[in-house]
């Protein structure tokens, strides 16, 4: 058996980054192996199977938006879920057997890490997914929990196994289980596929729509404000381009300063708007619909997005530092210091306005060869021990 953490999947119908992942991570090995997803419950602090709701979070999150439609039916359902969960409940006894294997691809800056600790004691294998260090790289940010995520890095070092999704993430992962005095466990790097399981859509390039995508939670370290102050300087200057920002709100403080600012460029009629959950068929017609993505986000333990933009066909700008870097580096992607603003807005006019670029970019895009959920889920059974 396969016990599987979709701890934050199983929790709302959210389908950015780690849920997203997560999600086909579940329907990949699912399809070939005995799967048994749990969640974690934070203040009874135990795993337990999970709930029919939370079952169609994991497999239909938008499905599961649209039941959950008022605030009030989800505070009930939610309310429900957790008075049962005891009754769900698997003992660590129970967990795991000499041939079962206990699989984390959920973030956990929280106390299941302190439950490792007895399940370095149990039979079975123990492997985790390490998405990044943003917060040990990126001091102060809001709500990243310095401390425990610390401690949740260096908790990496109980289990059997951890995959990294970058070589960046690794190296950092080696770097900080060195600094906290950490004996380092076998790693391995499986990067992400295209997270869609269609074939890959058939496009056109798309130069005279002058629109603009970035799919990303509002969170500051993904440069937002940088992006909307190249956009305005571009707008002031005479640009015609549209910009949808397509991501879930994350930290209070963070989003709230980001949609300040949105909001106040939408006032003086600039072309900006927010979109917060979508489906995959939306989010699938936004890179069809757009000319071309930004991504400016400052540091990525891989850059799902950029993935996702080319796969559609879409020219990219984005960074070359880092995991940005190794995925931009495959072709179709206009790299730039996406922390300078100036920088940032001359890439936008020059794909704006440069048909032969636009062009060699989408050329570029079309010709990237993908990895599949189907080739990721055989490396991830080499991984396993369960090819």
């Amino acid at each position: 058996m396969i016990y599987l953490d979709a701890t934050s999947a199983a929790a709302s119908p959210a389908n950015m980054g780690v849920q997203r992942t997560v999600r086909g991570v579940h329907a990949h090995l699912a399809a070939r192996h005995p799967v048994t997803p749990l969640r974690w419950d934070f203040d009874r602090r135990f795993y337990a199977r999970l709930s029919p709701r939370e079952e169609t979070h994991l497999r239909s999150p938008f499905a599961a938006h649209a039941a959950d439609s008022g605030r009030v039916s989800r505070w009930l359902a939610a309310w429900r879920d957790a008075r049962s969960r005891p009754r769900r409940r698997v003992a660590p006894a129970d967990l795991l057997g000499p041939d079962d294997i206990l699989l984390i691809p959920d973030l956990c800056w929280d106390h299941r890490i302190h439950a490792w600790a007895g399940f370095a004691a149990r039979p079975g294998r123990k492997v985790a997914i390490f998405h990044d260090a943003m917060p040990l790289r990126i001091r102060g940010q809001a709500d990243s929990h310095e401390k425990l995520f610390a401690e949740y890095v260096a908790a990496l070092a109980q289990l059997d196994f951890v995959i990294c999704i970058s070589h960046e993430v690794e190296d950092d992962l080696h770097r900080y289980w060195k600094e906290f005095g950490c004996a380092p466990k076998p790693t391995g790097v499986l990067p992400w596929p295209v997270p869609f399981d269609e074939a890959r859509p058939a496009t056109s390039p798309s130069f005279g729509t002058r629109r603009l995508v970035y799919v990303s939670r509002l969170k500051l370290r993904k440069n937002h404000l940088v992006l909307l102050e190249a956009c305005e300087s571009l707008w002031n200057r005479g640009a015609s381009f549209a910009l949808d920002l397509i991501g879930i709100a994350d930290a209070w403080r963070d989003t709230r300063t980001i949609l300040r600012r949105v909001r106040a460029l939408a006032r003086q009629g600039r072309p900006v708007h927010w979109r917060q959950r979508i489906s995959d068929a939306e989010l699938a017609e936004a890179y069809r619909s757009c000319s071309f993505t930004v991504f400016p986000s400052r540091l990525e333990g891989f850059g799902l997005p950029i993935i996702e933009s080319l796969w559609h066909g879409r020219p990219v700008i984005c960074g070359s530092n880092g995991a940005i870097g190794e995925v931009a580096s495959g072709g179709g992607c206009l790299t730039v210091d996406q922390n300078n603003p100036h920088a940032l807005a001359a890439a936008i006019a020059s794909l704006l306005n440069d048909a032969a670029l636009y062009r060699r970019l989408y050329d570029e895009a079309r010709a990237r060869p993908f990895r599949s959920w189907d080739d990721y889920g055989r490396d991830l059974d080499r991984v396993l021990g369960i090819a």
